[in-house]
């Protein structure tokens, strides 16, 4: 891999060098055997969200439930002031956006199933739906200008920064959902890969740029090295 590769900062290699080698090996086996690798959504993230976002509704309604509304309201007598009043707006913000994450996580992820498919044709991520599966973004190796990211820190301690995996894609394969459809399609689309599928995010982000590297140097694509660190030419 070189560390020249469009949208690969040295954070982004400090954290491929960090990424699970049974794993990739896997992956690899796999894409080696039967030609594409689906990644799918995790199961145990799934749950912990969804478990995380009901423990956080079910506080905000108790808390609800112990302060009366009244406290709440400019035209009560009862009105605990304007700070009290920001305060519960923000709380009822918070029970929405928790409501909806709950929803989210609990019924539609176990449902439309997102997944990702790495091929030796190029990446594809995909839901099912009523009557067969959606495909949201696909682009064609040939038409993938960078596999990158970023890393956030929107939160300090004890919460961990945040690797999101993204590519960049432009050319005649690319297609790409979206709810609102823009007048005119942008010159270089961008994909974010989904955050929630099996492994870690350095893990999906290290078999992206492997896989494209070997397919850029037009090597057959074979498996990982074990404690190397490079692809192996079968």
């Amino acid at each position: 891999m070189s560390p020249s590769r469009p949208g690969l900062s040295p954070d982004l290699l400090k954290e491929i060098a960090k990424a699970n080698r049974k794993r990739l090996e896997r992956w690899s086996d796999e894409l080696d055997r039967t030609g594409r690798v689906v990644l799918r959504t995790s199961f145990l993230k799934t749950f912990g969200f969804a478990v995380f976002a009901w423990i956080c509704v079910g506080a905000l309604v108790t808390m609800f439930t112990v302060m009366p509304l009244s406290m709440w309201n400019p035209l009560s007598v009862d009105f605990a002031g304007w700070v009290q009043l920001v305060f519960g707006l923000l709380l009822f913000m918070g029970l929405i956006l928790f409501g909806f994450g709950a929803v989210l996580w609990t019924f539609v992820y176990p449902m439309v199933r997102p997944r990702t498919i790495v091929s030796r044709w190029g990446v594809q991520a995909v839901v099912s739906k009523p009557g067969g599966p959606l495909t949201l973004f696909e682009a064609a190796w040939s038409d993938i200008v960078a596999v990158g990211g970023g890393i956030y820190s929107f939160t300090r301690w004890p919460f961990p920064p945040v690797l999101t995996v993204r590519i960049s894609a432009q050319g005649k394969s690319v297609q790409r959902k979206v709810l609102i459809r823009p007048r005119r399609m942008p010159e270089t689309v961008v994909a974010n890969i989904s955050g929630m599928l099996r492994g870690r995010p350095r893990d999906v982000l290290a078999f992206l740029v492997h896989v494209q590297t070997a397919v850029d140097e037009g090597r057959y694509v074979g498996s990982w090295r074990a404690g190397s660190g490079e692809w192996r030419q079968r």
